[in-house]
């Protein structure tokens, strides 16, 4: 038997290690992966579709056998991605883990729909999460952004299901965990585009009608914002977004997003304007965010954290929400983001 043969059957079962001998390197390699698939006891057999328990008890055993914790914030997040393809119940496991860089971080969510993606046919029916705090936290917004754009997946009627170490549990829609989503939320690239297009005239319509309001100043200049942006050309995305606020002091300011090759590195337009609130020293009253074609998109993932956890849930901000035509809704920014987990671990209270 070969050094590398030897390493392998070693760290085997016994009962396959014989594959090694008989069909050499390969046979064990496929033995080892029929006998990880394959329920080891009754304890450990997948549980039925319906059974919540039983999934959350699983999401549990994962998190805990994890031995390497995510390396800035120690804290351990496991997430169950239970679908069906072919008529065949199935699972994934997905772990969060960190980088130097904060933002270069995945939450297990992401970590198990990833596993899904590009494959045909497959329906999401839940997801179920278990973290090292004693009460269940909740999805961040960057993960409920995700699962709910994930189209081909997910509805938004799909449950998330979280469970503390105490036992206590949080059940929520992915639509009630994301709610007043972009309308190009579950929409590809050239689908945006068209929807934009053709929203256009009735958005732009209603932006002439808010002139001089707060709200109407606020729209425009984000607008103004994601149309220069627009104007100046890449190939990176056919959407360009701007941001616009109305300070409590009368003071307007407006930025936009800054595209990068590779998306990840992108800039939000929401999360550009919120350094130079900072720097005026005064609370936004009416927040915008809007594309090249006038209409008016609740502040995505990243910024509606920072606005929520900044201190700045009382501005209102303007969306079309699911319509993307005529005047916006205007709500408060706290309502973008329910039942918000925060960790006493990581400095925050707790969560519901």
């Amino acid at each position: 038997m070969s050094a590398r043969l030897a390493a392998v059957a070693a760290s085997t079962p016994a009962h396959l290690a014989a594959a090694a001998a008989a069909g050499g390197l390969a046979a064990v390699l496929l033995a080892r992966l029929r006998f990880a698939a394959a329920p080891q006891c009754e304890e450990c057999a997948p549980p039925d579709a319906d059974d919540v328990d039983g999934w959350l008890a699983l999401a549990h055993r994962e998190r805990l056998a994890r031995r390497l914790t995510p390396s800035q914030s120690f804290f351990r997040v496991l997430a169950i991605v239970v679908y069906e393809v072919e008529n065949e119940l199935r699972h994934v496991v997905g772990h969060n883990d960190e980088a130097c860089c904060l933002l270069n971080s995945c939450c297990g969510e992401r970590a198990a729909f990833l596993q899904l993606a590009g494959r045909a046919g497959v329906s999401v029916k839940a997801c179920y999460i278990t973290t090292d705090a004693p009460y269940p936290v909740t999805s961040g917004a960057l993960c409920r952004e995700y699962m709910l754009s994930q189209s081909w997946l997910t509805t938004p009627e799909m449950p998330v299901v979280t469970e503390g170490g105490d036992g206590r549990r949080y059940t929520r829609t992915l639509a009630e965990l994301y709610p007043h989503a972009s309308p190009y939320t579950r929409l590809d690239s050239a689908e945006q585009l068209a929807f934009g297009k053709v929203a256009a005239p009735a958005a732009r319509a209603a932006m002439e009608r808010a002139a001089g309001t707060p709200a109407g100043v606020a729209w425009r200049a984000a607008t103004e914002a994601a149309e220069r942006l627009a104007a100046a050309g890449d190939a990176l995305h056919p959407l360009s977004f701007g941001a616009a606020a109305v300070l409590a002091d009368g003071r307007v300011v407006a930025a936009a997003q800054r595209k990068a090759l590779e998306y990840g590195c992108s800039q939000d337009a929401v999360c550009q304007l919120l350094a130079l609130i900072d720097d005026r020293g005064s609370a936004p009253a009416v927040v915008a965010h809007c594309d090249q074609f006038a209409l008016c998109h609740a502040p995505f993932a990243p910024a509606r954290a920072l606005l929520v956890e900044g201190g700045f849930g009382d501005a209102v901000v303007l969306c079309h929400a699911g319509k993307g035509d005529g005047a916006p809704e205007e709500v408060k920014a706290e309502a973008l983001l329910p039942a918000l987990p925060l960790i006493p671990k990581l400095g925050g209270a707790s969560s519901p």
